[in-house]
């Protein structure tokens, strides 16, 4: 069953009869609570370079439910690179947490997202990287809720200078990171941690680039040109298998009429 793991639903939960129940986590896939007779456990349960994993992550009573994906998050992490599924996960725990100042950076945000986002292409993660690294790199070391509306309206006037498509696609971007990291950085009591993604100012203020779609095409006094010059296009080893037996071929296009 695939549910959003709270803690409300998991103390909600009750103990099986036999056997156990899996509720895999709507957040972070391959996160999942299991419900035995008298045990409930987080667990990390995914297939991984065509392996399924089931490894503990930590009894309910033991950790706190983000504290549990994080751990889950970096658990898969390990397994992807290599190392033992457990690796360096003792140091990390045993570190005190502050939790009152728990919000993430902009640049701790965005590694998350990319470490939890494993469905993500290598295309979408090169984009994301040119916007969020490069376009918003000033930014990189700012906290979430210090990112203000009115910096999210001056930074995509700033780049719409340059390119008005690129700034509506580093604010959506931002926006995708954001909205992603504010439902899985969660306090003990499931309350958010990040507040709004400030991005939507750009909607309530109808600021979005108006950026239409390219339509540029061969114009038609061109056609023939064009034509001619594709069907001859053959690089040098092509060019010497061609055989003289071929037959021409007539090409009639409107009025374009090309004899190859």
């Amino acid at each position: 069953m695939k549910v959003k793991l709270t803690k409300k639903f998991i103390d909600s939960v009750d103990y099986t009869a036999k056997g156990t129940d899996i509720y895999m986590d709507d957040v972070l896939t391959g996160f999942a609570l299991r419900v035995g007779k008298q045990s409930k456990r987080y667990t990390l349960h995914k297939r991984i370079n065509g392996k399924l994993y089931r490894d503990e992550v930590e009894e309910t009573h033991l950790i706190t439910l983000t504290e549990a994906r994080e751990k889950a998050t970096i658990m898969m992490a390990n397994i992807k690179k290599g190392l033992h599924v457990y690796d360096g996960l003792h140091e990390v725990l045993e570190e005190p947490k502050d939790k009152t100042n728990n919000v993430p950076t902009l640049r701790d945000a965005y590694t998350y997202f990319k470490s939890a986002k494993t469905s993500l292409a290598k295309g979408t993660i090169t984009t994301y990287d040119r916007q969020i690294l490069h376009k918003l790199k000033d930014w990189l070391n700012i906290s979430l809720n210090d990112i203000t509306k009115s910096m999210v309206s001056e930074k995509h006037r700033e780049i719409s200078k340059q390119s008005k498509a690129q700034a509506d696609a580093t604010m959506r971007a931002l926006r995708s990171v954001w909205n992603y990291c504010r439902d899985s950085f969660l306090d003990d009591n499931e309350d958010f941690l990040i507040k709004e993604q400030s991005v939507r100012i750009l909607s309530a203020k109808k600021d979005w680039n108006k950026v239409k779609p390219r339509t540029k095409h061969v114009e038609e006094e061109y056609l023939g040109t064009y034509l001619k010059t594709l069907l001859n296009y053959m690089d040098r080893s092509s060019h010497l298998q061609v055989t003289p037996a071929v037959n021409p071929v007539e090409l009639n296009l409107g009025d374009f009429s090309y004899a190859a």
